[in-house]
């Protein structure tokens, strides 16, 4: 929760600098990725403590506490910690003559895509929790909900996780 803050915080302080920063393409963009990553970090927090706290459920054993869900969690708050990082970097060099813009634009990008896809998968990883009996990791029964869940699943853009994000 604290990083999400800190990501929060520093996202809305970096689009306020660039909105300000005139009408040229580069500044609406950073603005706008910002504008993003604080929507997807909002959004993703809440649904990853959910996870979290169902997550021991489906660990293996006691001594083993890993399972999808957990992988899950793990890769959102690495991808959190990384957007943290470069929004840190980006407001403390953002006014140096040195500052590579469309190298750091490239790069939130790229986490940006990575994170509201996170947060898809997130989203479904809960409807597969509510719909599934309690403590059942697959679904049992109903076909048509499989089906409905796995042509849902395949619109999920996986690309964003290769390149930069890799």
């Amino acid at each position: 929760r604290t990083m999400t803050q800190s990501l929060v915080t520093l996202a809305e302080d970096n689009m306020a600098f660039f909105s300000g920063q005139g009408p040229g393409e580069t500044a609406r963009r950073l603005s706008g990725v910002f504008a993003g990553i604080r929507e997807q970090a909002l959004g993703l927090e809440p649904a990853l403590g959910r996870l979290l706290s169902v997550a021991h459920l489906f660990d293996l054993d006691a001594e083993t506490p890993a399972n999808g869900y957990r992988s899950l969690v793990h890769t959102a708050r690495c991808c959190l910690a990384h957007l943290l990082h470069k929004s840190r970097y980006v407001a403390s060099n953002r006014r140096s003559i040195f500052f590579r813009t469309s190298h750091n634009l490239a790069e939130l990008e790229a986490y940006l895509a990575a994170l509201t896809q996170l947060r898809a998968l997130a989203y479904y990883a809960q409807r597969l929790l509510a719909i599934n009996r309690p403590g059942k990791l697959f679904f049992e029964g109903d076909e048509g909900i499989t089906a409905d869940f796995l042509r849902e699943y395949v619109t999920l853009h996986k690309g964003c996780f290769y390149g930069r994000c890799l």
